[in-house]
């Protein structure tokens, strides 16, 4: 179920001693060579073939933002499944970026210019690992980037440039509580630094504390039965009232439906007491609240330090290093777990639970007839929420350790060299606590238990409302922690020179080129009761270690900007990259032009193919096993009894009295791919920047994105192979009643089989004016989504999700737009911003919204303090309500 956070009227406080004030723009010039996100060329001017979107510090301190994901997150640009490490139940613990809504594994992220060591499974960046306070600016091009920075800057890349030579001492204080009193914010952080003629160091660390809430506490989250918002009923229908089915009670109701068929019933016991006496389960009154213990935002805590230093060895060599440790705690609750023995009965293979009794119908009980407080003397299936438990508890803990050296230099005063070695490590350990056994549970509903063929066993009362199960029966079942641990290793050594090349009528043709050599390896470390899916009996998959091969990469590129008029620039660059476990090596170019026809207009443009190589995860993980409710089955798509479409080649054969599938679930068993390959795209982006004036300027920009080879795992894609025929597929699909049944199992690992094609529109106004009154300046940012067609199979057609959700890909809204205005006087700033996203469509229309934040400031001059007050929401605007369906079993 897609969850939502609430925002809140939220005010904020913070202090900090001031620094000069910068407004975020499109372009921003500067007399300096500088280097430009998206090139390894310095260059006098931030004029790129791309477009590229400067924010600054100053205009996030202005916006009242203390960390970089919700610097990114006002961005348009960003869409779909951006995550941030307080998402509700312990579900994300780490802050991610999504570029044009793709997944976040095809937006790089670096640090001044550097790769960072990924986090998680997917080698994802933890974007709160880096200190507020150490950041200057962030630049973020979105354009693809392979040809430049190689592998995953297919989107587009995120580029956080820290402060350099910093000279001074600086303290930000940052306390910020909700409306309702709760979700407490306190971050402080500080900036200290020096230099001399030769040498300079800059050290930034930051502290975070942030409480989270829990989806009771507010209007909209309080209950998952939805009908006080128009809704339906999401309660769970495994509840601390037993679900009884079996037992020798009778399976319809009396009365027919309207449509005169007969209605399903189940049972359940109110008094413990007297447990033979059943009453119908109504799931109206009786479905689990779930959201009762949910964590609507999770607790986070985090703490981090980053330092650079240079030392200048001589009139042509520098030393330089940056140095950075972050640790971070993020911790959430979800549901109690619970069983549901008919669920699980038959539709599981591992272990295979509780299908010791079966009656004549062919059908799997879970509950022995004489287990020990089974009133009825027949055996049965109960689903039941161990509610006696409390909430399941779920922490991750994120270390990373960041040492970076090298060497700059200049060579003929023409020429600048550097040299870089880097070696990081990040550990993300995430607990889920103490969780039950399924194969305690199977043992505790046996005939055997607490007899002398089980004397160890504490037998389980399933029969009765909450209270029925003592502590004894817990700690019986719950007796494992399931704990995984990701481990991602880094290390690069980068050699490059740039500088002009020769002199041409234009200008300098100037060139850039270098080499880098890495290593990447995973190792993903998980309990024995994950690998055999014997724990927690509501996740229902099993999870398996990763030992990745040291992946070493090695690359070249050389870059070219070429002046072949006054007013016309042409860029050009290539970049080869050969992988030690990918039987495929990949060659990458760029091509830019920039066009001046006039001084206040320019044209720009560029074409690129991009790559991503498939993580170590997708090629290494061993073999997973979960369940599926997409009963996709071309012989019997409806999955009806007594049918199937024999006039198909591939559903000859089969018996019409196996046809249906009566759990409604089924086996897919996915894990690593060894023989994927990189995905491909190709990138093209047209744009034109008009300044009007030194205080007006416009950008638009027009961006296109072909995605090919994406790595997906399909289980349709694969039970469609099987039925036409592919023999490579033939052994990859498992029907019941020996191969004549429904669809049991589908072996379907990741594969290089899906395709996306999307486009957009760009738009950037930037004013400037100064009045009596103070000083305006308005920055508005609009993105529009023409085009986001997803093609999940090689085979199937393209889908557009523009203005829909996506289970994969999130929100997709048409058009999202920021608005920000500047004002300051003398000591006095105040700052608005806006935020708007066009509506969502699903299983309902999800509205349109626009939320609206302000902050104000006074810089105290005598202290040399600025102090702000904010408040996000101003009017503190509920999010709008979407309906996404939600499994009975949370």
């Amino acid at each position: 179920m897609r969850r939502f956070k609430i925002a809140p009227l939220t005010l904020v406080m913070s202090a900090v001693i001031t620094t000069p004030q910068i407004q975020a723009t499109e372009e921003i010039k500067n007399v300096e060579r500088i280097m430009v996100t998206g090139s390894r060329i310095a260059r006098t001017e931030l004029a790129s073939t791309s477009p590229i979107t400067v924010v600054n510090k100053q205009a996030m301190i202005n916006m009242g933002i203390t960390d970089i994901s919700s610097a990114l997150r006002r961005l348009p640009a960003l869409t779909g499944n951006t995550t941030n490490n307080q998402s509700s139940s312990g579900a994300n613990s780490i802050q991610t970026a999504t570029l044009r809504g793709i997944e976040a594994t095809n937006t790089l992220v670096l640090v001044n210019g550097r790769r960072v060591v990924g986090s998680d499974a997917d080698g994802l960046v933890d974007l709160s690992s880096i200190p507020f306070e150490a950041v200057q600016e962030m630049q973020v091009l979105k354009d693809g980037a392979s040809a430049i920075y190689g592998s995953d800057a297919i989107a587009g890349v995120i580029n956080i440039i820290t402060k350099k030579r910093f000279d001074g001492f600086d303290v930000n204080t940052h306390y910020g509580v909700s409306s309702e009193g709760d979700a407490q914010e306190r971050k402080i952080g500080l900036v200290t630094g020096g230099s001399t003629d030769k040498a300079s160091f800059m050290l930034a660390a930051s502290t975070t504390n942030i409480s989270g809430w829990k989806e009771r506490d507010r209007h909209m989250t309080h209950d998952a039965d939805f009908g006080f918002l128009g809704g339906d009923n999401k309660r769970s229908g495994t509840a601390p009232n037993a679900r009884l089915t079996g037992f020798g009670l009778p399976e319809y109701a009396d009365a027919l439906d309207a449509d005169g068929n007969k209605v399903p019933v189940t049972w359940t016991v109110l008094d413990a007491n007297n447990p033979s006496n059943v009453s119908l389960f109504d799931y109206d009154t009786m479905g689990y609240n779930y959201r009762d213990v949910q964590s609507g935002a999770n607790d986070s805590k985090t703490n981090s330090i980053f330092l650079t230093a240079d030392y200048q060895l001589n009139d042509e060599t520098r030393f330089f290093t940056e140095l950075s440790f972050h640790d971070g705690f993020v911790q959430g609750n979800q549901a109690p777990p619970g069983t549901d023995t008919g669920w699980y009965a038959g539709s599981v293979e591992t272990p295979n639970a509780f299908l010791r009794y079966d009656d004549a119908g062919g059908n799997h009980f879970g509950v022995g007839p004489n287990q020990k407080y089974n009133p009825f003397g027949i055996a049965g299936n109960v689903s039941r929420r161990f509610s006696e438990y409390g909430p399941r508890i779920y922490k991750t803990n994120n270390k990373i350790n960041r040492y970076t050296f090298g060497f700059q230099g200049e060579v003929a005063q023409e020429f600048d060299w550097e040299v870089v070695f880097s070696q990081q490590s990040a550990e993300l350990v995430t607990s889920g606590g103490s969780q039950p056994s399924i194969n305690r549970i199977e043992r505790a509903l046996s005939d055997e238990c607490e007899t002398q063929a089980d004397p160890t066993c504490v037998a389980l009362n399933v029969f009765g409302p909450e209270g029925s199960i003592t502590p004894d029966m817990l700690d019986y079942i719950n007796i494992t922690a399931p704990v995984q641990t990701n481990k991602n290793d880094l290390m690069f050594i980068q050699a490059s020179i740039a500088g002009p090349l020769l002199e041409l009528p234009a200008g300098d043709l100037m060139f850039a080129m270098g080499t880098e050599y890495r290593e990447d390896q995973l190792t993903q470390e998980v309990d024995i009761s994950q690998r055999t899916e014997s724990f927690d009996v509501s996740w229902a998959e099993a999870s398996t270690p990763v030992i990745s091969p040291v992946r070493e990469i090695k690359e070249f590129y050389i870059e070219t900007k070429i002046p072949l008029l006054d007013n016309l620039e042409l860029e050009a660059a290539v970049r080869y990259s050969e992988y030690s476990d990918i039987d495929e090596n990949t060659t990458n170019p760029k091509f830019g032009i920039l066009y001046k026809p006039m001084d206040a207009l320019t044209l720009r443009g560029s074409f690129s193919t991009g790559f991503r190589a498939p993580t170590m995860a997708q090629m290494y993980q061993g073999q997973t096993v979960s369940l599926t409710e997409d009963l996709h089955d071309p012989c019997n798509p409806k999955n009806e009894a007594n049918y199937f479409n024999t006039s198909i080649s591939g559903c000859q054969g089969l018996n019409p009295a196996f046809s249906k599938n009566s759990v409604l679930s089924s086996n897919v068993i996915g894990g690593g791919n060894p023989d994927l390959k990189p995905e491909e795209a190709d990138n093209m982006t047209l744009g034109v920047v008009f300044e009007a004036s030194d205080n007006l300027a416009f950008t638009l920009d027009y961006f296109e994105i072909e995605q090919t080879n994406v790595v997906f795992a399909s289980t349709n894609y694969v039970i469609d192979q099987y039925v036409s025929g592919n023999p490579d597929y033939v052994n990859d699909v498992e029907r019941s009643n020996n191969g004549t049944g429904y669809i049991s199992s589908t072996y379907a690992p990741a594969n290089n089989i899906a395709s996306r094609n999307i486009s957009g529109i760009d738009l950037n106004a930037n004013y400037l004016i100064e009045t009596s009154v103070g000083e305006f300046r308005f920055n508005l940012d609009v993105s529009r989504m023409t085009a986001f067609e997803v093609q999940d199979t090689s085979d199937s057609a393209f889908r557009d999700i523009v203005g829909d959700y996506d289970s994969a890909f999130g929100s997709i809204p048409e058009t999202k737009a920021s608005l920000q205005v500047d004002w300051n006087m003398d000591s006095i700033r105040a700052t608005y911003d806006a935020s708007y996203n066009s509506e969502i469509e699903g299983n309902n229309v999800m509205a349109s919204t626009v939320f609206h934040n302000v902050q104000v400031g006074y810089f105290i001059e005598e202290y040399k303090m600025d102090v702000k007050f904010g408040i996000q929401n101003l009017f503190d605007k509920p999010p709008p309500l979407f309906k996404q369906w939600c499994y009975g079993y949370r």
